[in-house]
């Protein structure tokens, strides 16, 4: 099965859930959760033996003398290709264990988390490729469960898998999840208001409908926001009320104060890893600085605006796939127009802070006065345009960046 989302569309609290449930169900379980801030689990070189560990503190003692065998026979087993590792320490102990009498009704589940933040994608597509080759092994009761961002390699590797033996569960528009996000926050806020050391300060009122709503909004269906909002306000060493109105922007944060370090992180990695950053900011920037106008965001309108290629928008952003959507305008009359749609609406509180985005920073002045000489470059070539792009579109941006 593979589980996926947006980045903090809440992939790593449901595998963690589900993890939970299953141990708490005695299921036999092995899981890596990938995580690009620790060395340790950002690297593929320690997935086979941590969860050949788990397993074999688990399974039947069939299963840890083979792993056993394996290192006597093999010390440096750990610094072999991770497909020679995934057989002498996983597969082939479980066959083994099958061998001996395993019950195939005694299901073996393995959860990988964060899959996208394993540094190499070349080992992420391996991995999936791992993964497939056990479930294809004879007879063995095993379950795979693995979550990431749809970053394009994961995606590629996974489309190229029969669909007989993959399930993919998408955490998108179709799943609602405002209405969780809400409950969420309203539950962690009465949390605030009861166990807060400075509780009897607290209003039983608090916080505001709008303010509830505000982070909502702000959340655009990703948990990572609500939770990054919560993790902050709920600080036993400050005020609640104060802190939730630094995030509501009512209040300024002191100057070593990060409201949002988590989410911040979050960002700069995905920026950080992509190619042709500066051009990809400039059209972010042109989507998210104007005014709501279906010409603005379609892709067509802005690979002539920034004088790209056909199809360099969508080859631009397939890596901000987490963050940035090139889909079907919902509402543009010609019917199958590509449009590019911001999927975080935090994403431009923090590109716009220049305290919070650093390199990534998009300065209103400048991008605005960018945008406006390449409308005057455009509109002195007007004539041989005229049969591709109206006209008005050029003119609406022209107005709209000198303002």
């Amino acid at each position: 099965m593979w589980l996926y989302g947006a980045a903090g569309a809440g992939k790593s609290a449901i595998a963690q859930t589900i993890a939970e449930i299953l141990h708490g169900q005695h299921f036999i379980l092995a899981s890596f959760f990938f995580s690009r801030n620790d060395p340790q689990r950002g690297v593929a070189k320690w997935l086979v033996t941590t969860l050949a560990y788990q397993l074999a503190a688990k399974l039947p003692q069939v299963f840890r003398e083979r792993v056993a065998v394996t290192f006597e026979q093999d010390p440096l087993i750990v610094t072999r290709s991770l497909e020679a590792q995934f057989m002498a320490l996983i597969r082939q102990p479980l066959l083994e264990l099958l061998h001996f009498g395993f019950s195939t009704t005694n299901h073996i589940v393995v959860i990988i988390d964060g899959l996208d933040e394993c540094e190499d994608p070349k080992f992420q597509a391996r991995i999936i490729d791992l993964s497939f080759s056990l479930l294809h092994s004879r007879d063995l009761p095993l379950k795979i469960l693995i979550a990431s961002r749809p970053e394009i390699d994961i995606s590629s590797s996974f489309d190229r898998k029969p669909f007989s033996t993959l399930a993919r569960i998408a955490l998108d528009d179709d799943y609602q999840s405002e209405k969780d996000i809400r409950y969420f926050l309203a539950d962690k806020f009465n949390e605030i208001k009861t166990q807060h050391r400075l509780r009897s300060y607290i209003p039983i009122d608090w916080p505001a409908e709008d303010s509830l709503h505000t982070l909502v909004r702000k959340s655009s269906g990703q948990f990572i926001y609500a939770s990054t909002v919560v993790k902050y306000v709920t600080s036993p060493r400050h005020r609640p009320m104060h802190r939730l109105e630094i995030v509501l922007g009512i209040h300024p944060p002191n100057a070593d104060d990060s409201p949002f370090a988590e989410l911040d992180a979050l960002y700069r990695h995905i920026l950080t890893g992509v190619e042709d950053v500066n051009l990809i900011l400039k059209i972010i920037g042109f989507v998210i600085l104007h005014p709501p106008h279906i010409s603005h965001s379609l892709v067509t309108f802005i690979e002539a605006f920034f004088s790209l290629a056909p199809g360099d928008v969508q080859f631009l952003m397939q890596n901000l796939s987490s963050l940035i959507s090139v889909e079907i305008h919902p509402t543009h009359s010609d019917g199958a127009v590509l449009a590019v749609r911001i999927l975080h609406a935090s994403l431009k509180d923090y590109l716009l802070d220049h305290s919070r985005s650093k390199d990534f920073f998009l300065d209103r002045l400048k991008m605005h006065t960018q945008y406006a000489e390449l409308c005057l470059a455009h509109m002195t070539e007007l004539p041989s345009l005229k049969s591709n792009l109206p006209l008005q579109s050029f003119t609406d941006a022209a107005i709209l960046s000198s303002e």
